[in-house]
């Protein structure tokens, strides 16, 4: 009877768990939708200002005058920003992105971290934490603006002379892909272009070619200034859309596989606990059956 309690609580206790993770699973699925919609819908706009700056910035600039955001310099010290997630239960998302950054980048370089589980990875690596972020679900833009006037201030003022962003890229509910883009200095656009393209070739039609002499007043210089600032927010707001999205498929995914788990457990301590009992009645009966037939 021993064997038959433990089967029993241990049941009870698989049962619950997966309760849980099925509560936790349409949570994340509802999240996950609203998270999509919001990524998918930005992706061309988000674009299109990208193939906008780049045209801008590929007009004839004055040497002598650049935005320090457009000026490049030897790179002596490197930041990579690693967006992460605040919370578990994502499945693998979060070591993944972390194994690009293991691969790509050295360990000498700054890190900034978006998001707890991304604080906590880098700092049990033994890597060096010059900021950490957090963002809610719902992606503020107020917070991807902090984020982006932290590294805008941290490269003018030459304690980091790159930006790197690390994140995972949402293609779909079964898939996140992580990636590595530029994001200061802000002269290497056509490769993220390109980049982008390859990943997600639904995205639309490249902007057209248009070679019409444009007048910009009050002068260009004064316009790029303007524009980078804008651009590095709304870029930054963009990366932390898809990397949203990303967290909450892949979150959703992995509950969908631990409630499946937990169910296909119950229903073999099930059949477990009904062998158990139907031995113990047997054993029973036939207890009873040798006493009446003792003289």
């Amino acid at each position: 009877m021993e064997g038959i309690r433990d089967i029993k609580r241990r049941l009870r206790a698989v049962q619950g768990t997966a309760k849980i993770t099925r509560a936790m699973q349409l949570v994340a699925a509802s999240k996950m939708r609203r998270a999509q919609l919001a990524a998918t819908a930005g992706r061309r706009h988000a674009l299109r200002l990208e193939e906008l700056a780049d045209k801008i910035l590929r007009m004839e600039l004055p040497t002598n005058d650049l935005p320090p955001l457009l000026s490049r310099r030897d790179v002596k010290c490197r930041c990579i920003v690693f967006v992460a997630t605040d919370k578990g239960l994502c499945g693998s998302l979060n070591q993944n992105t972390f194994k690009l950054i293991r691969e790509k980048f050295p360990q000498d370089a700054k890190y900034v971290a978006i998001g707890k589980k991304g604080g906590q990875l880098l700092a049990a690596a033994k890597l060096q934490l010059i900021g950490e972020f957090s963002v809610n679900d719902g992606v503020p833009y107020h917070m991807a603006r902090a984020v982006a006037n932290f590294l805008r201030d941290a490269y003018l003022c030459k304690e980091i002379d790159a930006v790197d962003v690390v994140h995972p890229l949402f293609i779909n509910t079964l898939r996140q892909n992580p990636v590595a883009q530029r994001l200061l200095p802000l002269d290497g656009l056509g490769e993220n272009i390109r980049a982008k393209r390859d990943m997600l070739p639904d995205i639309g039609r490249p902007l057209p070619e248009d070679g019409r002499e444009i007048t910009v007043e009050p002068s260009l210089a004064r316009l790029v200034e303007t524009l980078l600032e804008s651009f590095l927010q709304k870029e930054m707001h963009h990366i932390l859309l898809e990397a949203k999205a990303a967290e909450q498929s892949a979150r959703m995914v992995a509950m969908k596989a631990a409630t499946d788990n937990a169910e296909i457990f119950a229903k073999e301590l099930l059949l477990s606990y009904n062998k158990a009992r139907q031995a113990a009645i047997t054993a029973e009966i036939l207890e009873i059956r040798s006493a009446d037939s003792t003289p």
